[in-house]
């Protein structure tokens, strides 16, 4: 099976619309959208030093990035561990991908387990998405494709196109599950042009029969 990822900067800014905040927050979002990055982390620290953890998120993408801050992976483990401590599922992922990656801390799977961990209880599919990567490594955790199949399928029903293509690979290789093409054709349809799965999608076809092809894709139709 091809090597899992977990994708760091995968996580995009919380905005006006999806939370509302104090104004502080809503002039960073505006001003991030200006491109004025310089007065948006301004605005982000006023609004995430009242202890807002959106703009709290923000901020550390922004120190994560490097945009209108000089880059500091410190600093965005501060401000993502801020935000991670108020249920702040995109914090708490990125943070746990931070100690599984070593970026501004060494590198401690245990802790990326407990982040993961925290906004899987919540239901985010990047969690469920990074947590899986870990139990099918056996990084950090013993390697149980069990229950990174039941991660990425849960995941993956989320319409998470990195599940998709992992839950898919699963199916392909009989990893967690018995092999089952049709299946993994129907996730790897699902998958898009996400990382190989269009390669991976024409090497299954290359095994199935027209019918088996039509009924993949009949599921894979009802799903989006």
């Amino acid at each position: 099976m091809k090597s899992f990822l977990l994708l760091l900067l995968s996580l995009g800014f919380s905005t006006a619309s999806q939370l509302a905040q104090a104004d502080d927050f809503s002039d960073g979002v505006a001003l991030y959208e200006q491109r004025d990055f310089p007065a948006a982390a301004a605005a982000f620290k006023k609004a995430a030093d009242q202890g807002k953890s959106d703009a709290q998120f923000n901020l550390g993408l922004m120190y994560l990035n490097g945009e209108g801050v000089a880059q500091n992976y410190v600093e965005a483990k501060a401000l993502f561990e801020k935000a991670a401590q108020q249920n702040n599922v995109r914090a708490q992922v990125n943070l746990g991908r931070m100690y599984a990656k070593a970026k501004g801390v060494a590198p401690n799977y245990g802790m990326a387990v407990y982040w993961f961990n925290k906004a899987v209880e919540l239901g985010y599919a990047d969690a469920q998405y990074s947590l899986g990567v870990l139990y099918v490594s056996g990084i950090g955790v013993s390697r149980d494709y069990d229950r990174a199949r039941d991660l990425f399928s849960k995941a993956a029903e989320q319409k998470n196109a990195s599940a998709q293509y992992q839950i898919g690979l699963m199916y392909f290789k009989g990893k967690g599950v018995a092999i089952d093409k049709v299946a993994a054709l129907k996730w790897l349809i699902l998958a898009g042009d996400y990382d190989d799965a269009v390669t991976y999608r024409k090497y299954v076809e290359s095994q199935l029969s027209k019918e088996e092809i039509e009924e993949a894709k009949a599921e894979a139709a009802q799903k989006q």
